[in-house]
Parts: C-alpha cells; sequence; structure tokens
C-alpha cells in the first residue's frame, strides 16, 4: 500500500508538472483529470478541484442559415452599390421575388428606339455584372420585355423579335467578358408581360426594359 500510495503521489505530481508547462483546452483537461482520479481512486467522480466532465458544456446553438440566402443577400448588396455608384436610381429597379433576385433596367439605358444595338452608356452596368457572375456562381435569365406600340419598318418585323434580340445583344457582352453561356438563359416577352399601363408614355417606357433575373446557384463537383 505504502508504494502504491508513493506511486501514485508521484503520477499526480507529474500531472501538475505537465500543466505548469502547456496550455491545455479546459475542457479536455477535465475529462482527463477525470478519469485518472476515478482510475486511482483518489476523489469520487464530480468532486474536488478538478470533475470529470460528463456533459458537454453549454452553448448557444448557432442559427442556421441557408447558403443560398446569404448568396442572395450579397447579389442584392452589389447591385444596389452598383445602382448607387452610377447614379441609376431613375432607371434601375431591384426586386427580390420567388424567381430569385431581379435587376430591371429601363430599354433606355441600353438600346435606341428598334434597336439591339448596345448603347456605350450600358457597357459599364453589364461590365459589373459579368464581375459578379464570375465571382459568384450564379446564373442569369436575360429578358427583354417592349410596349405595345407594333414596330414599323427598321429590322426587326416584331416585338417578339426585337425584345428577344436586345437579350441576346446583353448575353453576347456577357460572354465576351468571359461569362459561361451555360450560366445564362435569354427570353424575350414583348408587350405580354407590362409592369405598367401602356396608355401613356410613362407606362410604355416602364415596360421598354431588360431584366436580369439572378436565380438558382450552380452546384458544382
Amino acid at each position: 500500500m505504502t508504494t502504491f500510495a508513493d506511486l501514485s503521489t508521484l503520477l499526480l505530481t507529474f500531472f501538475v508538472l505537465l500543466l505548469s508547462f502547456a496550455t491545455m483546452d479546459i475542457v479536455k483537461f477535465r475529462d482527463a483529470m477525470g478519469s485518472i482520479q476515478e482510475a486511482l481512486g483518489f476523489l469520487p467522480v464530480g468532486t474536488g478541484v478538478f470533475q470529470q466532465s460528463k456533459v458537454p458544456p453549454a452553448f448557444e446553438k448557432p442559427i442556421a442559415r441557408s447558403k443560398g440566402e446569404d448568396m442572395r443577400n450579397i447579389i442584392k448588396k452589389e447591385l444596389k452599390t452598383m445602382i448607387r455608384d452610377y447614379g441609376l436610381q431613375n432607371d434601375v429597379e431591384l426586386e427580390t421575388t420567388a424567381r430569385g433576385v431581379v435587376l430591371r433596367v429601363r430599354g433606355r439605358i441600353f438600346f435606341n428606339t428598334g434597336t439591339a444595338e448596345l448603347k456605350p452608356q450600358a457597357f459599364p452596368v453589364l461590365e459589373r455584372i459579368a464581375d459578379m457572375l464570375k465571382r459568384f456562381p450564379y446564373r442569369v435569365s436575360i429578358e427583354g420585355h417592349t410596349d405595345n406600340v407594333p414596330v414599323k419598318g427598321g429590322r426587326y418585323s416584331s416585338n417578339w423579335e426585337l425584345s428577344a434580340a436586345r437579350a441576346y445583344s446583353a448575353l453576347l457582352f456577357l460572354k465576351d467578358k468571359g461569362v459561361p453561356v451555360d450560366r445564362i438563359n435569354i427570353a424575350g416577352f414583348a408587350d405580354t408581360r407590362p409592369i405598367a399601363p401602356n396608355d401613356t408614355e410613362e407606362g410604355r417606357a416602364k415596360n421598354r426594359r431588360v431584366e436580369f433575373v439572378f436565380y438558382e446557384p450552380v452546384h458544382e463537383g
């Protein structure tokens, strides 16, 4: 018994010495010391200076957040910054829908009347969109819309062709800036989805627009 008591005392002294030379995780240390005490029969489990930890320490459960929601909020923030930087508050709207984040740009920013050739003032906006799509793994649907005034003369025979051609012009720009085309959809809706009455010039101006819908992220791997 005397030999066993000496051995136990030396072991305890050894572990206390180790503690003085090392920084240890307190939870792990308590678990280790509790096991040693129980094995050597020094103190009942749960008493003394060091107590064996039977359950993990209480902690506040983190709030579960969707990665998709986080990404959507980042995209909204960047688009808001772009609108502010270029002073486009009167011609660009941002909306969150069930489909995704919608950037709605009035047609006069991108195109002249009856054409699908991009205006130079559209380039900075499209460059920012291209940069976002290269940094964030999202898909985008580019959708052209017109008012209900029939197309007369010119290159396009109908508003269907004109709205689709405008969406296609935006696609080509993004492609040239390095955005993979398999992440881009385009559509032309002509005057079938108005957001304002077509009986006033102001309403028709709102309906002539291009929408960029940022939706589901690309799942890689």
